[in-house]
């Protein structure tokens, strides 16, 4: 298994203020070409919000690695 860890800045979706996103574009060996490829997605607010895995992936809608669409998972 392969993971590229991404980070971009988004708003935060508890508070409105800046923070950072993790992206985690997981490849795993052997998967075929052409099929869903998971994602992880956590925010870093600087005001330590809490947010679940479902509002940072809201938040972060396009993989920054593959452009595909980041759903939770």
């Amino acid at each position: 298994m392969t993971v590229i860890e991404k980070w971009i800045t988004v708003d935060c979706p508890g508070c409105g203020g800046p923070a950072r996103a993790r992206v985690l574009h997981i490849v795993a060996w052997g998967s075929i070409p052409g099929t869903r490829i998971p994602h992880r997605v956590s925010i870093l607010c600087q005001y330590h919000c809490s947010v679940t895995r479902d509002e940072a992936a809201s938040a972060v809608l396009v993989c920054p690695e593959c452009r595909s669409h980041v759903a939770s998972v």
